[in-house]
């Protein structure tokens, strides 16, 4: 029974160790912001960190801390592609990642330091999703073969347009007839009639 005791106990350890652990997902070549909450009364005046847990048993390997005076801790600060920056009266470290790679994935700490120890704030499991686009095959991407632009396409006028064009023409030759004006055919225009705007104008005896 010992055996089984024991395997119990390393399975209860696990789930202990992942359920205090927070998952943060980014997409490869995107940006990635970590926030790590704290009390802000308890970590008054201290400075704070972010570490690599490239081994369990080994150090927490620190990336990036924050200000040497905690007094100006809200400056943002960076090392390579990682950010810090600490919130001391909202009691939030936010971390971002810049240009995500898939060597950035791994366990990482939000630490808050005083002296040579240091307090885990939270233990972060960063994860770099692949971009779909990536793998995408431009052929996969179908385009009908029929498909044309808008320069190849021929509109033909509906029924009521072409009604609407034509009493315009009747009117405007029934008024040019009342005032005494020439016919539209009478006039000299080089264009097609049946698209030429004529200009009517009222003649007065002087």
């Amino acid at each position: 029974m010992e055996p089984l005791w024991l395997l119990i106990l390393l399975a209860v350890t696990e789930l202990s160790g992942a359920h205090n652990t927070t998952v943060f997902q980014g997409m490869a070549g995107r940006s990635l912001q970590v926030s790590c909450p704290y009390n802000s009364l308890k970590h008054w005046g201290r400075r704070k960190a972010w570490c690599r847990q490239v081994d369990k048993e080994g150090p927490c390997q620190r990336v990036v801390s924050t200000h040497r005076s905690w007094l100006l801790s809200f400056l943002k600060r960076w090392n390579g592609s990682t950010a810090i920056v600490d919130d001391a009266l909202g009691g939030t470290l936010t971390i971002t990642l810049r240009n995500l790679q898939a060597h950035d994935a791994g366990l990482y700490q939000c630490q808050s330091l005083y002296g040579d120890e240091a307090d885990t704030l939270r233990k972060v499991l960063v994860e770099v999703l692949a971009d779909p686009l990536d793998h995408l095959d431009p052929g996969d991407l179908w385009i009908p073969e029929e498909s044309k632009g808008f320069e190849d396409a021929h509109v033909e006028p509906s029924v009521s347009s072409k009604f609407l064009a034509a009493s315009a023409l009747w009117a405007a030759a029934w008024r040019g007839q009342k005032l005494g004006t020439p016919p539209a055919s009478e006039l000299d225009c080089s264009c097609d009639p049946g698209y030429q705007l004529q200009t009517l104008t009222e003649r007065t005896d002087m």
